[in-house]
């Protein structure tokens, strides 16, 4: 123990000798991972906010359907209204308190939509106006006339890019066309009440919503429904709650040929796909930058223990072991390395959670409307730090220390005490 307190009181003095080209190389680790914290905290919000807005738009963080509706949208793979009943009593049981912000059924079914002058075809959504409001982004998203109300029956909002191409404003009427319950086509008078715009083209252009009472009643569905959302107060526990959904409905009798209950990611993979590709540029990034400064580091290391030549052949010669000498080495670069490292994170959160922690608006960046995987995006993101970046960076930047250390510190051990007697140095 005395001996590594007496290495690191002499690296310590080391570092103070060298104190310029200290300063430059901390100076240089400080900006570089004040600025992946500030970018890695940046993007963390952003991800944040594409689950929060893609999860609200209707799949929910839990979404629970029959195995096999996602591949086929046929009204045939529903949910009966059986199983609708046990699953919402079934996340009851497995949730805690205020842990689930809403409950929704819905339905959803390919269509065609007509209007007096084209048709076209559609996505058409069931939804309950009520929760809708409440939970869902749609009802801001509203740009002419207004949402649906609780209380409406033949009414029903569509995208701007429906109605652009249908030649539809408030108070027109449209018809819509599916395939019900029995396989049979039928159709149903609505009249649009509103329009709008989410920005993301897909919606836009084929999205029509009515209330589900009448979606069920139109399409003989009785109390069945196509899908079930639950929204949560946090994601942070999604993976568990599924996982202890399935348990539960398993044992109340409802398989999982009957209802599939799957997280976010699996029901919404081009997302999760999105996201993950994202995060590896990211790193990407992070990893570069941070060799950048790995060799930042080995160079101020390397020059201090060329210069230094003399006093290790000194000290050498005292009797200090060649290990003791390499332990020096790399104490004085993890020393600069991690107290670099904290001060550039703790940079970096001032920047993130200080000066913006109102958020960033990119909307300067992108034309027109922003969406990403089929999500809306706000160009105003607020900075999110994250546990597992906070683990990653800190890591990165010990193994760094290290690994930057290792081949000055090899080289320091080579040195012979007769040969550096000899020099200036």
């Amino acid at each position: 123990m005395e001996r590594w307190l007496l290495i690191t009181r002499i690296a310590l003095r080391n570092l103070r000798r060298q104190l310029r080209r200290s300063s430059l190389t901390a100076s240089a680790m400080i900006l570089g991972i004040g600025f992946l914290m500030f970018v890695r905290a940046l993007e963390g919000g952003a991800h944040l906010m594409y689950v929060e807005t893609a999860t609200r738009m209707g799949t929910g963080h839990i979404a629970m359907e029959h195995p096999d509706y996602m591949g086929s949208q046929d009204l045939a793979d529903r949910i009966v209204a059986a199983d609708l009943a046990t699953a919402r009593r079934a996340v009851g049981e497995v949730t805690r308190d205020h842990e689930v912000a809403a409950i929704f059924p819905q339905v959803k079914v390919g269509g065609l939509a007509q209007s007096a002058s084209s048709s076209i075809p559609v996505r058409i959504a069931g939804v309950d106006p009520a929760l809708e409001r409440d939970i869902s982004f749609f009802a801001d998203k509203v740009v002419e006339g207004r949402y649906l109300e609780p209380g409406d029956r033949l009414e029903a909002i569509v995208g701007v890019g429906v109605a652009e191409r249908l030649r539809l404003e408030p108070g027109s009427r449209l018809v819509l066309m599916a395939a019900g319950a029995g396989g049979e086509l039928e159709s149903q008078l609505v009249l649009v009440t509103g329009l709008f715009r989410t920005g993301v083209p897909e919606v836009d252009r084929g999205v029509v919503q009515l209330p589900i009472s009448t979606a069920r009643e139109w399409l003989d569905l009785g109390d069945d429904a196509t899908s079930m959302s639950v929204i949560l107060a946090s994601d942070d526990r999604t993976g568990q709650i599924a996982a202890a959904l399935r348990e539960r409905l398993a044992e109340d009798g409802v398989g999982a040929e009957q209802v599939a209950v799957r997280p976010w990611w699996e029901a919404m993979p081009d997302l999760y796909a999105g996201l993950r590709a994202d995060a590896v540029q990211t790193y990407v990034m992070l990893v570069i930058l941070l060799g950048i400064v790995a060799l930042a580091v080995v160079n101020s290391i390397l020059m201090a223990v060329l210069n230094r030549t003399r006093e290790f052949g000194v000290m050498r010669a005292l009797g200090l072991s060649r290990s003791s000498i390499g332990a020096m080495v790399m104490v004085e670069g993890v020393i600069l390395t991690l107290a670099s490292g904290l001060m550039g994170m703790a940079l970096g959160l001032a920047i993130s959670m200080g000066i913006f922690r109102d958020g960033v608006d990119i909307s300067w960046l992108f034309g027109g409307d922003l969406a990403f995987a089929g999500a809306i995006v706000d160009p105003v993101i607020s900075p999110a730090v994250l546990t597992v970046d906070v683990v990653a960076i800190l890591s990165i930047v010990m193994a760094i220390g290290v690994l930057a250390t290792v081949y000055p510190a090899w080289h320091a051990t080579r040195i012979e005490p007769a040969e550096a007697m000899q020099t200036d140095e």
